[in-house]
């Protein structure tokens, strides 16, 4: 029998995942897709990546597993649990996939094999490559359904027997399987209704706690974003461009972007009228980028935000010790508050 390879031990590791300096080039683009991408998350941790729909969100959440685009082209570090994931060899890339990290993907019904039982779905990872006896796995398979609020019953049934949360769960569980240190949520709920939304939040949280599992939550709900995580990283146009605790970032953003996102949430307590926009739209990966990327959108914008592109630094006064950082030329006249929240 062959012992499947394992990674490092993530308890020995200071970060579960740490990407530093990710660029990645797709074919066709002008320009990096993701460009200099650094990004952490602990054990025990929960991380939201936030940003409109095209801002490299996914790209960045799959890069994790090497689920690249055919013809992609990376450079700099993934590391998870202490591994750079994009120099792995196929046996170790296996390794991982099935053990110390796994993705909860955004539509489940994409996800999972129609014709199949949801107990085949649910085992046959554990039994192919873990050579895992079929009656360990069910029993497993069983455990984590009750763990994210089903029944073992489930195994039996078939995904059009289930609802979409219900699916949904089904592929939190899933992801369970392995054990993963890193639970990477990629728009995990966008299908969902609002009151399954924050069930499966909710749940989310729950099992992070339960299981010490570091949680990268990809989202651009910045409702959801506030509710589940300890940090928040805001993404724009393949670049970090603010990131810190989720209560400072949200209580006072210092970035024009993180700001225009935050005034465009809905609230209950807004004013009346029509909700508020950000104007134009983002930069065409078929043309270079000079300057900052979201200067032409940007009330604050000034001859340097055409001409230079910001370099990222600590924010003014930060009380995290430079946990909050920002990439902007005129951070200080961004006067974003709790009021966008």
């Amino acid at each position: 029998m062959n012992t499947p390879a394992t990674v490092e031990d993530p308890s020995a590791v200071p970060y579960v995942l740490d990407i530093k300096g990710l660029r990645l080039w797709l074919p066709g683009t002008a320009r990096p897709v993701l460009d200099g991408i650094d990004l952490s998350v602990s054990a025990g941790e929960t991380v939201a990546l936030v940003g409109e729909s095209g801002s490299g969100k996914t790209l960045t959440s799959r890069s994790v597993l090497r689920l690249l685009p055919p013809g992609a082209g990376a450079s700099g570090t993934v590391r998870v649990a202490g591994e750079d994931v994009l120099t792995m060899t196929a046996a170790r890339l296996r390794a991982l996939r099935t053990g110390t990290a796994a993705m909860i993907f955004q539509d489940p019904r994409a996800a999972i094999n129609p014709l199949r039982r949801i107990g085949d779905f649910l085992t046959e990872s554990l039994r192919l490559n873990r050579m895992m006896p079929a009656e360990e796995a069910d029993r497993r398979a069983g455990e984590l359904l009750v763990a994210v609020g089903l029944t073992p019953a489930a195994l039996r049934r078939y995904p059009g027997q289930l609802s979409g949360g219900m699916l949904q769960r089904v592929m939190i569980a899933a992801a369970l399987m392995g054990e993963p240190a890193l639970l990477l949520a990629d728009e995990a709920t966008t299908a969902l209704d609002v009151t399954t939304q924050a069930e499966v939040v909710t749940l989310l949280a729950d099992l992070r706690d339960r299981f010490h599992t570091a949680l990268l939550f990809v989202t651009h709900d910045l409702g959801l974003a506030a509710t589940i995580s300890d940090r928040v990283y805001v993404m724009y146009a393949g670049r970090i461009v603010e990131t810190g605790s989720a209560d400072a970032l949200f209580a006072r953003p210092r970035h024009p972007y993180t700001e225009a996102l935050l005034a465009a949430t809905p609230r209950l307590d807004a004013p009346q009228g029509r909700l508020a926009a950000i104007d134009g739209q983002p930069p065409d990966l078929r043309a270079e980028l000079t300057g900052c990327p979201f200067a032409p959108r940007c009330v604050h914008a000034t001859t340097i935000c055409a001409e230079q592109a910001p370099a990222d630094r600590p924010v003014t006064g930060d009380p995290g010790g430079g946990v909050h950082r920002v990439a902007c030329h005129h951070s200080d006249r961004v006067q974003g508050s709790a009021t966008h929240a």
